[in-house]
C-alpha cells in the first residue's frame, strides 16, 4: 500500500533541494548586479564562518547588511540573498569537522566569487563589508584575518 503522506513529504524535500542548488549556482547571463548581491551574500558567509561557527553578532549584521544595501533593494532580491545567506551558512556548517569537505566548500565559494574580477567597481563594496563582519563581534582572530585575505584575493585582479 502507498503512504501518500510519504510521497508528499519526499517529493517536498526534492522541489527544496531543487531550489536550494538553483539558487546556489550563478548563470553566467546573470546581471553584474545580480553576480554582486551573489558574490556579497558568498562574501558574509564565508567571514560569518571563517572561525568555524557562526556568531550571533555577525548573523544579525550580516541580515542587516542584505536589508539595508540599495542594490539588494533595487533588484527586489533581498528575500532571495537572505535565503541564499542562510543555504551557504548552512553548508559551511555541515563540513566544519571534515578537513577536506571545508576547503572544498570553501574552494568553490571562492571560485565564484572571482567573477568580480570582471567588474572593478564591486570588490571595494565587498573588501568594505567583508571587514564590517570580520570586526562585527568585537575581535578578529587569526581564521578571520585568513579568510580576509582569501577573499580579497579572490576579488582582486
Amino acid at each position: 500500500m502507498l503512504d501518500w503522506n510519504k510521497i508528499k513529504d519526499k517529493t517536498s524535500q526534492f522541489i527544496s533541494d531543487a531550489g536550494q542548488k538553483i539558487r546556489q549556482y550563478t548563470p553566467e547571463s546573470f546581471s553584474k548586479e545580480k553576480k554582486f548581491v551573489n558574490s556579497l551574500v558568498i562574501s558574509m558567509a564565508l567571514m560569518t564562518m571563517a572561525d568555524k561557527k557562526a556568531s550571533t553578532e555577525e548573523v544579525v549584521a550580516a541580515i542587516d547588511l542584505i536589508k539595508d544595501i540599495d542594490e539588494i533593494k533595487d533588484l527586489n532580491m533581498t528575500t532571495d540573498a537572505i535565503e541564499l545567506y542562510e543555504l551557504h551558512i548552512e553548508e559551511l556548517s555541515k563540513v566544519i569537522d571534515n578537513p577536506t569537505k571545508w576547503i572544498l566548500t570553501e574552494a568553490k565559494l571562492l571560485s565564484e566569487l572571482s567573477k568580480m574580477q570582471a567588474y572593478p567597481e564591486y570588490p571595494p563594496m565587498i573588501e568594505a563589508l567583508v571587514n564590517h563582519i570580520a570586526n562585527v563581534d568585537g575581535h578578529l582572530d587569526e581564521t578571520e584575518a585568513q579568510m580576509q585575505k582569501k577573499i580579497l584575493v579572490a576579488i582582486s585582479k
